[in-house]
């Protein structure tokens, strides 16, 4: 069916803006006036066609073309909200989509309705538009959607989102404070040695007197400064910009995430991060009926680490031909010991789906602490790192003219 998006007035003069699925424009017109809207502007929504990742992208409303992991958690809890009090699926969608404000997410939605409403599964739907919706949603619907259990594991989806939100939004909550002092100082240092220490320097130049070796290496790092700063700014663009399209290729990827885990301070905090998020996402596959092979596909794809996905390609490939986890997992040496025991434990007695979810909150616990920690270890760092700097600075400026107030003396 149809998908159309309109522009009308209601009867106290306001505009309205929405979308709504009709047989037909004019069927759709009449299903507005029938709501006391008056129609000024309709256009068919197109974009239904093949499962392929552009096909949503390249029809969808030029206001917003991303729907964000906040917007899909609100709108998972609306719908398994809904489908517990009973509500039928399409039902459910139509409800959930009449709230939603006009955006990329309302039309996603609404597609999906008109999929589902042309007899194809939710899970067919959903995978329709892979950049909206992970492979572990829809796999996990897939299996719902075998065993009748749909809202338990919309609800069961919706925490795994949020737990995944937080852990997202602590990491960069911690590392905001750090990267603005960070810059801020480089800000103010480079103003300084463009500007400031030149004008103060000047005098004891003109004076054409012998100077202290620290205010001579700062007059010449200050000129240096000055007369390529130009260049030395392009260049850090420029190797900032390098380094971004390097970390994007396989090689770049995997050097980059491999010297993360090897790094003091940083390297337990990425390492914990990536293990969690691959424990909460093979637990609560395991736990939804998700098989155990493509449960190993999806956790390895969200781990968000190079070597953690290599490690996973090789457990699944141990899996398919009859082994267990354990000792793959051992081999691979990256996962904290306490991960292959529980994970053994998990396999002897059965209930590793439900030992790998309560290791998963073990995990975000150790992340938080840690990230909280390296935090209150950095800040003051920082501070002495650039106090020491500028108060080297002063130091070079200071030290002629006490020479000078030591001659007049």
């Amino acid at each position: 069916m149809p998908v159309f998006e309109y522009t009308a007035v209601d009867a106290k003069g306001r505009a309205r803006q929405g979308i709504l699925t009709a047989e037909s424009a004019q069927a759709a017109r009449q299903l507005l006036r029938a709501k006391r809207l008056y129609v000024s502007a309709m256009t068919e929504a197109r974009g239904g066609g093949p499962a392929t990742p552009a096909a949503g992208a390249r029809h969808a409303p030029l206001f917003s073309r991303r729907v964000s992991r906040a917007q899909l958690l609100t709108a998972t809890q609306v719908l398994a909200t809904l489908l517990e009090a009973g509500l039928p699926l399409d039902k459910a969608l139509t409800s959930l989509i009449d709230q939603m404000r006009p955006g990329r997410a309302k039309w996603v939605f609404s597609h999906i309705l008109e999929r589902i409403r042309e007899g194809q599964d939710f899970s067919s739907a959903l995978a329709a538009y892979p950049g909206v919706f992970p492979p572990t949603y829809i796999s996990m619907v897939r299996s719902a959607e075998a065993t009748g259990m749909l809202p338990i594991v919309l609800a069961n989806l919706a925490e795994y989102m949020d737990r995944q939100l937080a852990l997202a939004r602590t990491l960069q909550a911690a590392l905001a404070y750090p990267a603005f002092m960070f810059f801020f100082g480089i800000l103010v240092l480079g103003l300084l040695l463009t500007y400031v220490i030149p004008e103060v320097t000047r005098i004891f130049v003109d004076l054409k007197r012998s100077l202290p070796l620290p205010t001579v290496i700062l007059i010449a790092v200050s000129d240096f400064f000055r007369t390529w700063w130009p260049a030395i700014l392009g260049g850090c663009v420029g190797l900032g910009f390098l380094t971004l399209r390097l970390s994007r290729t396989a090689r770049g990827r995997a050097v980059k995430d491999r010297l993360a885990l090897s790094l003091p301070v940083i390297g337990p905090i990425a390492r914990h991060a990536a293990t969690a998020r691959l424990c909460r996402t093979l637990g609560t596959c395991l736990l939804q009926g998700v098989t155990m092979l493509a449960a190993l596909r999806i956790a390895g794809s969200v781990s968000g680490n190079v070597a953690f996905e290599q490690a996973m390609e090789r457990i699944r490939d141990e899996a398919s031909q009859g082994g267990g986890l354990t000792d793959p997992m051992r081999e691979a040496d990256i996962f904290p010991p306490i991960v292959i025991q529980l994970v053994s434990a998990g396999e002897q007695s059965g209930r590793l789906g439900e030992l790998l979810v309560t290791l998963a909150r073990m995990l975000e616990a150790d992340v938080g602490t840690r990230i909280k920690a390296a935090s209150a270890l950095f800040e003051p760092v920082m501070i002495l790192l650039l106090g020491g700097m500028v108060g080297l600075m002063v130091l070079a400026v200071l030290l002629p003219i006490f020479e000078m107030s030591s001659l007049i003396g």
